[in-house]
């Protein structure tokens, strides 16, 4: 990294953290009440550096993702949002920013921003299982049930018999939506064929016959 590249870089992180600082100072809805105290504020101001300055690029970047979680947990959408774009621009390749905007689309119902952010996610290396549910759940939302039903078949693939379960559910789920109940019941029964005792399955599959009947 060059010298002016490492700056701006560093600029930029300075921002994000000023960014994240005013936002949760401009949530506080009461100022501060006076104390009484005998330290000397101006002496201490001059021997102690700031925080900001103490931290690295990595513990700068780390503060200013905490501060977009701690503003998704608080349902101030817009300024997580704010603030996951630029980090965005910092790292684009970190998963956990993409799963943060998928939430944050998502409760601002932009579903279609949303399901580009979990198919981002889903290209990433470290991409997990719950992320590769995530977006089939919004490609169903959104009606692309091919592109939830050739996630669910990849499933199909995996060893674990639990995720093939599940695959043959959300499989019959995506029939059950389309009004193909003979194929809904097909994939139930498949799944209780592997998992007889699988509640999900047959609260499914009761469902579906009363449909087909």
């Amino acid at each position: 990294m060059n010298i002016n590249k490492h700056v701006r870089h560093k600029n930029w992180l300075k921002f994000s953290l000023l960014t994240g600082l005013l936002v949760l100072l401009g949530g506080c809805s009461q100022a501060p009440k006076k104390v009484e105290s005998q330290i000397d504020y101006a002496k201490y101001s001059q021997q102690v550096e700031p925080l900001a300055s103490e931290l690295g690029e990595k513990e700068e970047y780390e503060f200013a993702l905490d501060l977009a979680r701690l503003e998704v947990n608080r349902k101030r959408y817009e300024r997580a949002e704010f603030l996951l774009k630029k980090l965005r621009k910092a790292e684009s390749q970190d998963i956990r920013l993409y799963r943060l905007l998928g939430k944050v689309y998502e409760a601002q119902q932009k579903n279609q921003l949303a399901l580009i952010a979990w198919q981002e996610a889903a290209k990433l290396p470290d991409k997990t299982l719950d992320d590769e549910s995530e977006l089939a759940r919004l490609s169903l939302v959104e009606g692309r049930y091919d592109d939830a039903e050739s996630l669910y078949r990849d499933w199909l693939k995996r060893p674990e018999m639990t995720v093939q379960v599940s695959a043959l559910n959300n499989l019959g789920f995506s029939a059950l939506l389309q009004k193909n109940y003979l194929d809904a019941q097909g994939y139930f029964e498949e799944a209780l064929q592997k998992d007889p005792l699988n509640t999900k399955a047959l609260n499914n599959l009761k469902l579906v016959k009363t449909l087909v009947n």
